[in-house]
Parts: C-alpha cells; structure tokens; sequence
C-alpha cells in the first residue's frame, strides 16, 4: 500500500518546538484541523475523505501528543464531536504523491 500524502509539521510549545512526520489520512486530519482553527471540523465536514475523524484525531494526541478538544454539539436526533486543535502546528511540507508522482 503506498501513502499518498506526506506532512512535515511543527508542534509548538513552550519547553520547545516538537517535529513529527504524518502520513495518509491522519495527514489530512492535520491539514483540516490546522486550516480550520479555532472553528475546528466535524466529521460530516470531513466526509468526502474522512471515514475516520475521531480516529485520526485519537492519532495525532496519542501518537503525536496534540492538545485537540472535542466539542459536543447538538443537533436535531442526536449530537455530533467538532475537533479542535489547541496546540499550535506549523506546517513546514505537504507532498501528495497523486499530484506529484515523486514525492512520498
């Protein structure tokens, strides 16, 4: 199985910048999580790719140690989780092999 898509990344903190390395659809969890900001995403945002939100949102805390908070949301018939990533994350490269056949 080849991974599409490659991020390089930064955590920032205060005891000191942390770089981590995430492939495929924890990837792309990040790039929306980062690109949403405070607003955050659900999952219903994420559901043209994102089967698993919860999931590799799980991922980045556990594996990567993000800070990222899950509000509760109410709706009509239910509710449903908006993630929020609290620790700030620079982006420093994205490579999507499906545009460029020699990255990742």
């Amino acid at each position: 199985m080849r991974v599409r898509l490659y991020v390089e990344a930064v955590a920032l903190a205060p005891e000191g910048d942390r770089p981590f390395v995430v492939r495929g659809q924890t990837a792309k969890a990040l790039i929306a999580l980062v690109n949403s900001g405070d607003r955050g995403v659900t999952a219903l945002e994420a559901a043209t790719w994102a089967y698993r939100l919860a999931a590799y949102t799980h991922d980045l805390r556990t594996r990567y140690g993000l800070a990222i908070r899950t509000e509760r949301e109410e709706h009509p018939g239910g509710w449903h989780g908006r993630h929020v990533l609290e620790t700030p994350v620079t982006l420093r490269f994205v490579a999507d092999s499906q545009e460029d056949p020699e990255a990742a």
